[in-house]
């Protein structure tokens, strides 16, 4: 999972080692030109160039990912070349050891397990090849210890990562989430909306935001405890998980009030389709309880902000709970 946090450091961490590997490619490109390597000094400063590249769009490229996973493989691409095609140096099987570390902190738990198995086993298999060529400069014993040595890096990073992800998953869920009813909290609203706005903006597609309040609530809570207004918000909070699609967005915005993102859905659909849904399946927790609802569609011209949006949907709210309200007073009033 990859969350703003992560894409933000992963960023800063690609770019330090963008930097560091730059200038170690141009050290080493005159090095093996002065030796006698020219072939494999252009590759390197070639490569240096197209680091840069990637250096200049790191700071405000979206792919962060995947700009990773190309300098990880052009990387272990020209140190594999570099142990392939000259004279045995330990130097080089250093940088095949920090692979796992590098794949896990750029690319997360599970693209990084891959290209670390990958790295790993190429190391492995350019070593055995000069034992097997019985190459004077390398003994099986070699092979022995940078396996072992791989496996246990590779060990480390993958236990770290998953642990860390984990935490990191789980303090987002604390940060976004409505302990009380497990639906999204209020300070997600704005950003998920302006997201889905824009989003829908692009496909031109129309959106339908709700508003929601439980009728006579704060009654309730006061007559029948807190206790039995907790049951009420988590039994609201079940009826529209189960009259929601996967793609919508649910949030408790406070108090007895929620509110929905409809993704591609117009006010009407809301309305006669998920709403319905919503309030049979709250009948079937809470008979006695009624919902006053505000609606707005958002068609892909809009000129809103996601505030106006959200107020626009609570005065619609508020005009449905007084008509409800006067059509009551009606009914008692009638002879």
């Amino acid at each position: 999972m990859s969350l703003p946090a992560d894409v933000e450091d992963r960023r800063s961490i690609l770019r330090v080692l963008l930097v560091i590997t730059i200038v170690s490619a141009i050290f080493f490109s005159v090095f093996n030109w002065m030796v006698g390597l020219k072939l494999f000094a252009l590759l390197e400063f070639a490569i240096a160039c197209f680091w840069g590249g990637i250096l200049s769009i790191s700071k405000t490229t979206p792919n962060v990912q995947r700009w990773s996973l190309v300098y990880l493989t052009t990387f272990l691409s020209i140190v594999l070349i570099g142990i392939l095609t000259s004279k045995f140096r330990g130097g080089l099987y250093a940088w095949i050891l920090i692979f796992p570390v590098l794949s896990y902190l750029l690319l997360g738990r599970r693209l990084g397990i891959v290209l670390a198995a990958v790295s790993v086993f190429l190391g492995l298999g350019a070593l055995g090849r000069r034992v097997w060529q019985q190459d004077m400069d390398v003994h099986w014993i070699v092979l022995g210890n940078f396996g072992l040595c791989a496996l246990a890096i590779w060990a480390m990073a993958h236990v770290y990562e998953s642990r860390r992800e984990t935490m990191v998953i789980r303090l987002h869920e604390m940060a976004t989430r409505d302990p009380l009813t497990g639906l999204l909290n209020r300070r997600t609203l704005i950003e998920t909306l302006n997201h889905v706005l824009y989003r829908a903006k692009r496909r031109f597609e129309p959106v339908t935001f709700v508003y929601i309040d439980i009728d006579g609530f704060k009654l309730i809570n006061d007559a029948q405890g807190h206790n039995r207004g907790d049951q009420i918000l988590v039994n609201v909070a079940k009826a529209i998980r189960s009259g929601t699609r996967l793609e919508d967005h649910a949030f408790r915005h406070g108090g007895d009030e929620f509110c929905i993102i409809f993704t591609n859905c117009t006010a009407s659909q809301a309305k006669d389709i998920y709403a319905r849904r919503i309030a049979s399946e709250l009948y079937k927790l809470e008979e006695e309880l009624s919902l006053s609802v505000g609606y707005i569609q958002i068609d892909p011209n809009y000129e809103l902000s996601p505030e106006e949006v959200i107020q626009q949907a609570d005065q619609d709210m508020y005009t449905a709970k007084r008509a409800e309200k006067m059509k009551n007073s009606t009914l008692k009033g009638a002879p």
